[in-house]
């Protein structure tokens, strides 16, 4: 894949073969992907800035392959890696670079929290040179890069230890990883136990104001059934709640659109979609939706997020997939 604006890949495992990723983009995100039994597991060619996070490699050759040294824009390559909650097994380079940096910028590489399980060299270059020792090892934080400190605009060249970034333990799972929720599927679920909201008196049809029908369809079925909109545009012209214990999905990024007088005062701004009441606490799973506006709305709020996930329970309450997009 090369391509040339940002994205996200995720939940993804690959077996075998030359490369697991042949990978390009300008900013991309990448979590929770596997690479089993491949020579090279993720193959850098070029970049601005790529985050991998969640990242285990198995019984690769090599687990990440950039090419650096391009330092123009006619020659781009990798110009920043940063690889977060890696786990590396029984491959000889967790890193290799095609070019040393030979003490200047030329690809910044940043490694947290990766664990290595016989792996003889964490950072190298091709044609063999060790930058970085591996072994059976934790590499808490390090770095290949400027690095700034506080207000200063002057830069200073590292190839080392860096300092390690402040993780509350609220955001960490509990192997020390950033917490994350992988996209809810409902797979298990029977078909008894999801319903339409066309099949329930919304229209969806771009036209059609469909407050009335939606909040129907909420006080009915939240907490009790998997509300899945059908692919099409679902015009609201007051503010509708979607209560804590609802899990909804989108086809396609099904639209939720505010409309009318009700959003027009900027003096006097009202919430198009409200994620649970004030204070409110429980599940909420929304997926695969998009919140936005039809013409001018000044005085739009497109979503109020004030749901708290049950206690106890990390991710009980968010977003997938989703998107906000506002229009003034």
């Amino acid at each position: 894949m090369t391509i040339f604006s940002g994205g996200f890949m995720g939940d993804l495992v690959f077996n075998g073969g030359k490369f697991g990723m042949w990978v390009g983009n300008q900013q991309f995100t990448v979590r929770n992907i596997t690479v089993n039994n491949a020579n090279t597991g993720v193959f850098g060619l070029w970049n601005w800035g790529w985050t991998f996070q969640g990242v285990r490699i198995n019984n690769c050759q090599v687990g990440f392959d950039l090419t650096t040294g391009g330092t123009t824009q006619a020659q781009q390559t990798t110009e920043a890696e940063a690889i977060l909650d890696a786990t590396v097994v029984d491959t000889p380079i967790f890193v290799r670079t095609s070019q040393a940096s030979n003490g200047k910028l030329a690809g910044s590489i940043v490694l947290n929290n990766v664990k290595l399980t016989n792996v003889p060299t964490a950072v190298g270059v091709v044609g063999g040179a060790v930058v970085l020792a591996g072994g059976t090892t934790t590499i808490s934080s390090w770095g290949q890069g400027n690095v700034f400190h506080g207000t200063s605009s002057i830069s200073t060249f590292t190839q080392g230890t860096i300092h390690v970034a402040n993780k509350p333990s609220v955001l960490l799972d509990g192997s020390g990883n950033i917490f994350g929720k992988t996209h809810p599927q409902y797979a298990s679920y029977s078909l008894s136990q999801i319903v339409s909201v066309k099949d329930n008196g919304a229209k969806g049809d771009g036209k059609t104001d469909d407050t009335a029908a939606l909040k129907a369809i909420f006080a009915q079925y939240a907490g009790c059934k998997i509300i899945f909109f059908d692919a099409g545009t679902y015009i609201v012209t007051s503010t509708l709640t979607i209560p804590a214990g609802t899990q909804i999905v989108g086809e396609a990024w099904s639209v939720i659109a505010g409309s009318g007088s009700a959003f027009q005062d900027q003096a006097n701004p009202q919430v198009v979609v409200r994620a649970g009441d004030p204070n409110s606490q429980g599940v909420l799973e929304i997926s695969d939706i998009l919140f936005t506006t039809v013409g001018p709305t000044p005085g739009a709020i497109v979503l109020e997020w004030n749901v708290h996930q049950p206690s106890g329970q990390n991710g009980g309450a968010g977003m997938w997939d989703s998107h906000i997009r506002s229009r003034y």
